[in-house]
């Protein structure tokens, strides 16, 4: 009896992943909610970014880094394309992210489907910014560390997929 209750408890470990990307994904999917709600930034919401824009770029030129001016300026065209593809961008970040918390919450009911909606989830989200820029604009660095992150959830999480369960009828031996 002891063996079945052991078997049947959550491991500590997953419960920490599921928090960890319950925050991360509840705050991404707030300010995606947000943003379509308050509409697009108006002219003068722009231009301070802009402003902001142009500070990194000159701190980067006065230390003479082509990468991190590189970096800057791929980072401004995703901006601009995030600005002008406003609505697209956030009711897709919305979608992707609704995904990543879906996948989450089927992995803490012990669905392994969850754990395969991730992998298609962490997927998604490395490529959000080829839907309105070219893959030459987006920093090969920034997908990097995206990607690497993505793998390092996905690792954490396939250590538990003993523990889920294939459908809901399955039987726990």
């Amino acid at each position: 009896m002891n063996e079945i209750q052991e078997e049947e408890k959550r491991p500590t470990g997953l419960l920490v992943l599921f928090i960890l990307t319950t925050i991360y994904t509840s705050l991404k999917l707030l300010g995606a909610i947000g943003s379509l709600l308050s509409g697009p930034p108006n002219a003068q919401e722009m231009k301070l970014i802009k402003v902001e824009m142009a500070k990194s770029m000159k701190a980067a030129k006065d230390l003479n880094s082509e990468y991190l001016v590189d970096f800057i300026e791929k980072m401004g065209v995703i901006s601009d394309a995030t600005l002008a593809n406003f609505m697209l961008f956030n009711f897709l970040s919305f979608l992707f992210y609704g995904l990543g918390l879906a996948a989450a919450i089927l992995m803490f009911k012990r669905m392994k489907l969850g754990f395969h909606l991730y992998i298609g989830y962490s997927f998604i989200l490395l490529i959000q910014y080829y839907f309105i820029v070219s893959p030459s604009d987006v920093p090969l660095s920034l997908l990097i560390m995206e990607g690497l992150l993505s793998l390092l959830f996905i690792f954490l999480y396939s250590r538990y997929l003993n523990w889920m369960k294939v459908n809901e009828f399955e039987q726990v031996d």
